[in-house]
């Protein structure tokens, strides 16, 4: 299973090759990455006493953009000398925009100056494509290129993993969604597909600005089980590391100046219990928006009628994906209380269509409401809870089980 870590970086290395004692190496994943990709600086420093590395924030101009310290000891016994020998690893990640040369690093080990060598880092336009055959693979896709601001979409991560290796530890580093509103959405799903098992994660975003955006791409660092031998005989079983890295996304925004209360494709429908009652009796209406497009930020209708007091419950807002693209409804429930005739007005309620680029208008009935018989008086006031409003010693309850409308999850006939 993905471990989700969120915005924190996470890296862990538990080197454990036999390295020459008194030594410091500089490694890196690869010498050649794309535009956008993350490098993976690892010092590793062996011996018995040394210098600890200070503090790194930035390599040849760029931003480390996070770290991780370990170090491990173990004793040597070499003519029957019992030595203390220690492990000590740096990583750093950071991001380059232009080819660099990683400088070499000084150390003092054992009473001896070590030093590194210096490590170039190029950017290129592509790289060898990935065989079927390899161990792990990552990707990354969006289901739109460009949008407007506030348009949702779905950005899909697969964790591609080749069938009967043994794993010991996965640390999944999320894409990086500034200048986005994000949100992950959906349970984690697993599937195989020919040699390999697939992990999917889905995303869901809006633009908060204009421009040409770059999702920064999400990483994966795979740690398998393996057997390595020791001294004298001395075997110990150490975890190998991996990595893979998803390709960086453009997304291009755009801004629009019209002015709308919702965006995407919807459809609305409205009902009242009835249109004839006695005074100071609840009459119900239930509202219902579903379509294509989100409507976590709709601030919903408000009636506001003289004489006639009104109550409305909390919005229920459910979203799903399918078929990558993301579907909202909204549910809302309104009473209104009167002892003389009156009438709930028509709302609309305006739409933008980014599939269209065109302002539609969705609107509600107006209702007029007759109140039978004489007026009654109420000694004891109504009282609306988030389930039912009690008159007197009426009960009037408005549960779910009242909902004339279909609840299905499926694709709209009208979005077909």
């Amino acid at each position: 299973m993905i471990k989700i870590l969120g915005k924190i970086i996470v890296l862990i290395c538990f080197n454990l090759t036999l390295l020459q004692a008194g030594s410091v190496t500089s490694t890196v994943e690869s010498t050649e990455i794309l535009q956008g990709e993350s490098v993976i600086l690892s010092i590793t420093i062996v011996g018995q006493e040394f210098d600890t590395l200070p503090n790194i924030p930035e390599i040849s101009g760029s931003e480390v953009l996070g770290s991780n310290r370990s170090i491990k000891s173990r004793i040597i016994t070499v003519d029957g000398k019992a030595t203390m020998e220690q492990t000590a690893v740096l990583m750093l990640e950071f991001r380059p925009t232009t080819n660099i040369t990683i400088p070499a690093f000084q150390v003092s080990i054992d009473g001896e100056i070590k030093s590194t060598k210096p490590i170039e880092i190029k950017i290129v336009k592509s790289k060898p494509k990935i065989t079927q055959e390899a161990k792990f693979l990552i990707e990354m896709n969006s289901t739109k290129e460009s949008v407007i601001v506030g348009e949702p979409f779905v950005v899909n991560v697969y964790f591609k993993q080749k069938k009967g290796l043994n794993v010991v530890s996965i640390d999944y580093k999320e894409p990086s969604f500034k200048k986005f509103f994000s949100k992950r959405i959906g349970q984690e799903k697993s599937y195989e597909d020919g040699n390999y098992s697939i992990q999917k994660l889905t995303y869901l975003l809006t633009a908060k600005e204009e421009g040409n955006i770059t999702i920064q791409p999400a990483t994966v660092r795979v740690a398998e089980e393996e057997q390595r031998g020791g001294v004298n005989g001395w075997f110990g079983v150490t975890p190998k590391w991996s990595s893979a890295q998803a390709l960086a996304t453009l997304i291009q925004v755009e801004n629009i100046s019209e002015s709308f209360d919702i965006m995407g494709r919807y459809h609305l429908k409205e009902s009242v219990d009835t249109q004839k009652i006695e005074a100071n009796k609840p009459v119900n209406l239930k509202l219902m928006i579903e379509g294509e497009g989100s409507l976590e930020d709709f601030e919903g209708l408000t009636f506001d009628i003289a004489g006639v007091t009104v109550y409305s419950d909390d919005a229920k807002i459910e979203s799903k994906v399918i078929d990558d693209k993301l579907f909202s409804r909204y549910t809302k429930s309104y009473v209104f209380i009167s002892d003389h005739d009156f009438e709930i007005p028509s709302k609309e309620i305006v739409v933008y269509d980014y599939h269209t680029k065109t302002v539609k208008t969705l609107g509600t009935k107006s209702y007029k409401i007759v109140i039978d018989g004489e007026t009654k008086d109420s000694s004891s006031p109504a009282v609306y809870t988030k389930n039912s409003v009690d008159v007197t010693s009426t009960n009037v309850t408005t549960s779910a089980k009242d909902n004339k409308f279909n609840i299905t999850w499926q694709v709209p006939e009208y979005l077909l």
